[in-house]
């Protein structure tokens, strides 16, 4: 134990908590600043954020002009669209994950497949089933638009070029990335009151209820929760098959992880690849070191749990309605999915009580955030800063 919370005990604050808890909370908040891009030069560029900002809006990214990454991404709905899976040109069989807190994430998408928050990007507008776009049609698109041109030009140094569709189509992504990292939700009630356990400053003893806290002694305790939802942003951005049903529209043999590998291996926009501004860095060496084996297979990452409030359903298919009914499933471990693949070990049959279930639930809903800043939830009056 540290002697920031040795003195904590001592005062008086941590009396609920053992010193391993106290030590166990401290790893868990406050959410900091995402971390650094290397691959993407305009991470952090406000004029990138800003252009971003406006092709995240823009349906004419679309090939029918009416889809843009906000119709899935939708921010009344907690930047995703409320249904169970992927619905816009065609129905996938997977939810669409939100995009708040998304820069935090070291893989995207359910299965992993892409390594960067620009890489991300790119993907549903050409996919067939959502956008059904075309990287020469947004080339030309930007080319031809005067403000958008600009815009373009003020991050990138040069006007979008048609005969470059693939940089053109890969700086499109690098700068909706800019606009999403800052779409970043912390400073929770679970922050507010780690803070005064820690004797941080904006600390409040008050910020959860005693519900909330015998919800957080069982997510550190007897749920074992804390296993894989570790750290500010409780996930440890790792995959785990952890049986749930496919649902209504999921695919019961999603290989999940284990295609997710080939893919990203495969993806040019990678971290190693031709368009990272960073080819040689700690990112791309990471892709070297991963195992492609049938351990995978079923596999999907562990989502944060932070801002859950308004981003039912639940799951990598939408099984789960309700968060209670993702906390019953975890308890009780029953429908699970019949799969000869590998799952996890360490789940177990909870047998949670009606209780503990409320309990682990309002701790749950104390991961909530300060709303976004109002400006950052439709598209801004120009594509020029």
């Amino acid at each position: 134990m540290g002697p920031l919370l040795a003195l904590t005990l001592l005062a008086g604050f941590g009396g609920e908590w053992t010193p391993a808890e106290l030590e166990a909370l401290a790893a868990m908040s406050p959410l900091e600043a995402p971390p650094a891009d290397p691959t993407n030069r305009v991470a952090d560029d406000p004029a990138a954020a800003r252009l971003g900002q406006w092709l995240f809006f823009d349906p004419s990214l679309s090939g029918n002009g009416r889809i843009s990454c906000a119709t899935c991404h939708d921010p009344a709905k907690g930047f995703s669209d409320g249904k169970s899976v992927a619905e816009t040109l065609g129905r996938g069989t997977r939810r669409t994950p939100t995009v708040v807190n998304a820069a935090y994430q070291r893989w995207l998408f359910w299965d992993g497949r892409v390594d960067s928050l620009w890489a991300q990007a790119v993907q549903p507008i050409e996919n067939p089933l959502e956008m059904g776009g075309d990287r020469r049609a947004v080339a030309g698109y930007l080319a031809r638009e005067g403000d958008l041109r600009r815009a373009y030009e003020q991050v990138f140094g040069a006007p979008p070029d048609p005969g470059r569709a693939d940089l053109v189509f890969a700086n499109v992504g690098k700068a909706i990335a800019a606009y999403e990292r800052r779409l970043v939700r912390g400073d929770a009630p679970f922050d507010r009151y780690v803070a005064h356990l820690t004797g941080r400053p904006g600390g409040d003893e008050g910020a959860l209820d005693s519900a909330a806290r015998r919800g957080l002694h069982l997510f550190l305790g007897r749920a074992r929760c804390s296993l894989c939802h570790s750290g500010p942003s409780f996930s440890d951005s790792e995959f785990h098959n952890t049986a749930a049903p496919p649902g209504e529209w999921g695919d019961p043999q999603d290989p999940g992880r284990y295609r997710g590998l080939t893919l990203l291996a495969a993806d040019p926009f990678n971290a190693a690849g031709p368009f990272s501004d960073a080819p040689q860095s700690a990112a791309a060496r990471r892709l070297a070191r991963l195992r492609h084996t049938t351990e995978s297979f079923g596999a999907f990452r562990t989502p944060s749990l932070r801002n859950l409030a308004h981003r039912a359903p639940y799951m990598h298919a939408g099984q789960f309605k309700t968060l209670g009914d993702v906390l019953r499933f975890y308890s009780t471990r029953e429908e699970l999915a019949p799969t000869s693949h590998h799952q996890e070990s360490i789940l177990r049959p909870l047998n949670l009580s009606p209780t503990e279930l409320a309990d682990l639930e309002a701790f749950l809903l104390s991961l909530e955030g300060r709303p976004l800043d109002p400006s950052l939830l439709r598209a801004p009056s120009s594509p020029l800063l």
